[in-house]
């Protein structure tokens, strides 16, 4: 399983994704948070098929055009960190930290 932490920004959010690999296949997605725009989201989004999903231009993903449905904003990170999640439980990529973080505002 693979289980990532992610506090969404201004909204203040916080959101864990836990991915596990069921099959060769596909994954299971689950996901605790307060932010109910992501427990909506979870209520869709349950189960992926890895090599489909990772191959597809993201605007067809399922992940993304789920996103894109429930989500309350165009700038939420929270469906990168799925795809994270996702690239670490199919061993595409090991896990590696990733960050946004403003240095200076204009």
């Amino acid at each position: 399983m693979v289980v990532c932490w992610v506090k969404a920004g201004i909204c203040d959010k916080e959101v864990i994704i836990k991915t596990t690999k069921v099959s060769q296949i596909k994954a299971e997605i689950t996901f605790e948070t307060q932010c109910k725009y992501v427990r909506n989201l979870s209520k869709k989004l349950k189960e992926i098929n890895i090599g489909e999903e990772m191959s597809k231009p993201m605007n067809e993903t399922t992940v993304y055009s789920l996103s894109a449905k429930y989500l309350c904003r165009n700038s939420c990170v929270v469906p990168a960190a799925i795809f994270k999640t996702i690239e670490v439980a199919g061993n595409i990529f090991r896990p590696a930290p990733s960050t946004v973080e403003f240095i200076k505002e204009i």
